[in-house]
């Protein structure tokens, strides 16, 4: 069976063309149950399981690499699609760009505060974001960021070690008809990377992330 997918990014091709089977069947528009989800996955990739609005979807690594940003802070691009060709960047864990999704995340410029930092700081830390959102050619719409460590929540999901350390922003944007609109993200955090998320790509589209791992062929 030869390789359907359609993506036209020259290093997913690299990663993927040699696969006889399609890694990611299901698309945020299927509604299948978790286990069948998970027996379409295979074995030897890597993949995060994402909800949205009630369904849920796997996402394959495309690629991973480290990137210089200012100074000599250095941060990890994670590239992940679906089998429809839907793509998150995540950038230390948090969302960088959303393409393919009723709501997209077609860029932004930010340097945030590394995890370390928040995790060591006793004081909420405040920095600024500048995004790039469709619909509505929202582009270059500043966003005020106030990041914090908190307690483990209450309400964490069961899956979620108690080492874990978790931290939140607080998010102050504007909504596609113009008025305020803030909101809370989620992040835990495990060995200094980004384990489970709560994370908005619009007002009407949030999604919880999930690290899998790579998946291991049964004995």
């Amino acid at each position: 069976m030869k390789c359907i997918l359609k993506f036209f990014f020259s290093f997913l091709l690299v990663f993927l063309c040699s696969c006889q089977i399609n890694p990611t069947y299901d698309t945020f528009t299927t509604l299948l149950p978790w286990t069948k989800q998970y027996s379409q996955v295979q074995p030897g990739y890597e993949y995060i399981l994402v909800s949205a609005n009630g369904r849920q979807a796997v996402m394959a690594l495309g690629n991973r690499v480290s990137k210089q940003q200012l100074g000599s802070k250095s941060s990890v691009h994670e590239y992940w699609y679906t089998g429809a060709g839907e793509m998150l960047v995540l950038l230390d864990g948090r969302i960088s760009k959303a393409l393919g999704f009723t709501h997209e995340i077609r860029s932004q410029t930010y340097v945030a505060p590394s995890w370390v930092e928040v995790v060591e700081s006793k004081n909420e830390l405040s920095w600024l974001k500048k995004i790039d959102l469709m619909p509505g050619f929202r582009y270059n719409l500043q966003n005020n960021v106030t990041t914090y460590k908190i307690a483990f929540p209450k309400d964490a999901p069961k899956f979620v070690p108690l080492n874990a350390e978790w931290i939140t922003d607080l998010v102050e944007s504007k909504a596609l008809d113009g008025r305020a609109w803030s909101y809370l993200q989620r992040f835990a955090i495990l060995d200094g990377i980004v384990f489970y998320s709560e994370q908005c790509i619009d007002k009407d589209l949030c999604l919880t992330i999930r690290r899998l791992g790579v998946v291991v062929p049964a004995k």
